[in-house]
Parts: C-alpha cells; structure tokens; sequence
C-alpha cells in the first residue's frame, strides 16, 4: 500500500514539476488575461471529465484488481458512455464561456478533445492502483510531462501568445494513453466484472457521482466564477498560485486512495483509527503547504515577470486552505471504506454550497483574494460535516458486530474432532450441573 502510494505520488510530483515549468513559460509569453483563459480552458475540461467517469473511480479501485491492461481496458469500456455523453455538452458550454479572445472553433475542439482524453489519464490510475504494475503507469506519467513541457518550451520559442494553441498542448498530452490501450498487456483470461458486478460498481459510482462533482466543484468554481464575477486577469494571477498550492494535498489523496482497499477490509474486523489517520494527514498538509507557500513566493518574488507580482497576497490564504481541504480527503476515504458513500455526497454538498455562498458574496468585492476567502470558508464547512459524519458512523458501528464474525469465522475454522470434544464437554458440564455423581458417568 505504501509502495503504491509513493508512486502514484512520485507521480503527481512530476506533473507538478511540469505544471509548475508551464506557469513559468506561459508567463512569459501570455499576459494575466490569456493566462486566465487558458486557465479556464483547463478547469472546464477537469470540471466536465467528473461527469464522463460517472464517479467509478473510487468503488472500481475498491472492489477489482488484475492486470494493468485488463482493468484499463474494463474501465474504459465501463467509461466510455458518460464520456460520449457529455461531449455536446461540453461543446455548448466552452462556446457560450467568458473568454476575451475568440476560442471558436479550435478552442472549443480542443477543451472537448482534452475533456475526453482526461479521462483515459484517470483510468490509467484506475488500473495502477488495482494492478500496482508500475511500469506502464510510470512511462504514461513521464511521456505526458514531456509532451507539455516540451510543446510549451516551443510556443516560447515562436512567441504564441494565443492561449487556444497551449490548450492543444495538453490535449496532445494525453495521446499515449491512448496508445496504452494497445499496447499494455492484459490477462489471457478476460477479467471482466460480471453483469452483478458491474451494476454495483455503477450503482455506488452513481451515488459517488454526486460526491465527485460537489467535490471539482468546491475545488474549481472559483477558479470558474473569477472570470465572470471579476476578470480574465484576476484569474491569471490567481492560478498561477493555486496551481502551486494545491500540489500540498496531493500526497494525502494519493495515500487514501492506494490505502481504500486495505482501509475496506480492515474496518470491517477492526475499529478504524480515525483520529490518529487524521492527526498524521494534518502535520503532512502543514509541512508541504509551508513548503510550497516559500516556493510560491519565491517563484513570484525572482522569476515571474512584475505584472504577477499582485498575487502574492492569496498565498498564505491558499495555504491555508489548502491545508483544510486535505482533511476532508482523509475523512471521505474513511467514509467510502466504511461503507458509507451516501454521507460522502451529503458531505460534499454542503461544502459546496458554502463555497458557493462565500465566492458569490466575496469575489465581486475582493477579487482573487475574495476565492481564497471563500475556498477557506467552503472547506472549513466540509470538514465540520465530514466530522460530524464520521463520529455518526462510528457511533452506529456496532462492536458486538465484529465480535459475532470473529466468533463465526472461529467456529468455522475448527476440525470435526475439535467440535466433538467441544460438544462432549460441554455434554459433561450439563451432567454436572444436574447433579449426576455417579462415578462412572464422571469418568465418561
């Protein structure tokens, strides 16, 4: 589980590192308005692929594993309607989008093209985690970032300040996945779920849906709201720090969700340790939050050019929210592991409601620095309902539950003679309390 956890990690870092490399290259090239374009680009396409994965990620993860190639090609088989699915409506939502240059037709094939390949990245993982092959999702993860770091590098080079052609970057980014579709190798038996199984993946994908979309959507809308409630700009400047601090919790969200299978079966014989999971989870969030909050002023204190020097007031807020959103990742992997992926979504629909409340009441007066607010606001309030949520559950949770199924499992461990010395004795006990002193009948 550790293992898994650190590559998929050591993953994410590496993304990190090119995200990173982009902001500083498209800074150079594009001003805080076509950043903020580009940005949004980007948030619609991760908003919209929640929706082409029908929330299987997580039930998949905890109920399968096989080989790489088989359970990436199960779940895309499994993906694939949602995402057919959703691409009209992300056609239409890209062409009525704010954006201040004009993003038709390329810009908005590319936001649906990059939606659609989004969600093979995502399957990758999918197949990692059930499979913990790491070579296939190791050379996907490095091939990726070179794509984008390199493409970026050459849009440096020609000067293209047009935020459409680094939108095709990223799109381009995710064709060996494709290729992966191919090329990984499978079972020579088809591992397929059977029609049960699979409805009860799609069943409890369902119910997650509403959980994962409450979720991108507490996590995106306000990077979605600034350009309409205050301006490209100010989203441009926003993000380039977002980007960096957000990197805090992937490491905690790569840990539960490697974790969720172990964490599955030993709930159910075991009280989880619910506490001191989400002890550990907040000194690991404070570290790297601190860690990048420095980088992040460094980055725009030295290397940025001066007109990105206005966003250095929304880094300590991101940090701190960063730190808050990290907590209620631990707590919803905790309630999917014990079993409980409705409170997840109710969860999630609160926080959401209050992100909502705080952007649309902060932004028009605050700007960027109005988002950060809110995202603190809006986290704070999912994690009071995630804890609440899970003291319930553990509350419901009955010990005598765990005791009765050891206590079965035990019974059905023991061998013919065993049982029949049990029952003599317990027949001899019977004897005794009857008051039966015959000698005979003691010695039998």
């Amino acid at each position: 589980m550790r293992i898994a956890a650190g590559f998929l990690v050591g993953a994410q870092m590496l993304a990190a590192g090119g995200a990173v490399a982009v902001n500083l290259l498209a800074a150079f090239v594009l001003s805080p308005s076509g950043r903020g374009d580009l940005a949004f680009g980007l948030q619609l396409a991760y908003f919209f692929s929640v929706f082409a994965l029908m929330g299987l990620e997580r039930p998949f993860i905890a109920a399968r594993s096989g080989r790489f190639g088989t359970e990436y090609s199960v779940f895309v088989r499994m993906a694939a309607p949602g995402a057919l699915c959703i691409l009209p409506i992300v056609i239409l939502a890209t062409m009525v989008s704010p954006f201040s240059t004009s993003w038709l037709w390329m810009g908005v094939l590319a936001v649906a093209a990059y939606t659609t390949l989004n969600s093979l990245v995502h399957a990758l993982r999918v197949a990692y985690v059930c499979s913990r092959e790491w070579k296939w999702f190791a050379a996907n993860a490095a091939v990726t970032q070179l794509i984008i770091v390199v493409g970026a590098g050459l849009l440096v080079l020609l000067r293209v300040d047009d935020p459409v052609m680094w939108m095709w970057i990223y799109a381009a980014s995710a064709l060996p996945a494709v290729a992966m579709l191919f090329l990984a190798p499978s079972s020579w038996k088809r591992e397929a779920p059977t029609r049960a199984e699979t409805r009860g993946l799609r069943r409890r994908g369902w119910m997650l849906l509403l959980s994962d979309f409450s979720n991108t959507a507490m996590l995106r809308s306000d990077r979605l709201l600034l350009p309409m409630l205050s301006s490209s700009a100010a989203l441009g400047l926003y993000v380039t720090v977002a980007t960096v601090l957000e990197m805090a919790t992937w490491p905690v969200q790569q840990w539960v969700d490697a974790s969720l299978r172990s964490w599955s079966k030993s709930f159910s014989s075991t009280p989880p340790r619910i506490f001191h999971l989400i002890a550990r989870s907040i000194l690991l969030l404070m570290f790297f939050a601190s860690l990048l909050a420095a980088a992040a002023f460094a980055m725009i204190g030295f290397v940025l050019p001066v007109s990105y020097q206005p966003a250095t007031v929304v880094i300590i807020p991101l940090a701190v929210s960063a730190v808050v959103f990290g907590v209620t990742r631990v707590q919803q992997g905790l309630l999917i592991a014990l079993d409980s992926p409705g409170r997840v979504s109710i969860v999630e629909i609160i926080g959401t409601g209050a992100s909502l409340l705080a952007y649309l009441a902060l932004i028009p007066s605050l700007g960027m620095l109005g988002a950060a607010y809110g995202s603190i606001i809006g986290y704070s309030a999912c994690a009071a309902a995630g804890g609440i949520a899970l003291i319930q559950v553990s509350r419901k949770r009955p010990t005598s539950a765990v005791v009765d199924e050891c206590d079965e499992d035990a019974k059905a461990c023991i061998p013919p003679a065993a049982a029949d010395t049990e029952a003599r004795t317990e027949s001899e006990l019977a004897m005794n309390d009857t008051g039966c002193q015959h000698p005979d009948q003691m010695r039998k």
